[in-house]
């Protein structure tokens, strides 16, 4: 699980709880449009977890850079069917996520 406070300080925690309520509002069209900020808050979350990974002393942070990298690409790919309006691509591209973090242990 991992957080990051936006300009409110309301703190934004990435939880499997979290993505699948936001999986389900991708897939709602009266909710769908709602929904940016908050992929938008996840990808922010993980570029700053990839940027201390790659700033880190050990060889264990580079794997685990390799691993946030590929968590924000498909935080990216999402947000890009996002802006396309192809809500249901960005929640197929989160539940990829769910299942890549889940494996990575940072879910």
């Amino acid at each position: 699980m991992t957080s990051l406070r936006d300009k409110d300080n309301e703190m934004l925690i990435i939880s499997k709880d979290l993505v699948r309520s936001l999986q389900s509002r991708l897939l709602d069209p009266d909710q769908a449009s709602q929904c940016r900020e908050e992929l938008e808050r996840m990808l922010g979350i993980k570029e700053a977890l990839s940027w201390r990974a790659d700033a880190g002393p050990c060889c264990l942070s580079r794997s685990m850079s390799a691993h946030l990298f590929a968590e924000m690409r498909l935080l990216e790919t999402a947000l890009e069917a996002f802006r396309r309006g192809d809500y249901p691509e960005a929640a197929a591209s989160l539940e990829e996520f769910a299942r890549q973090a889940e494996l990575n242990g940072s879910l």
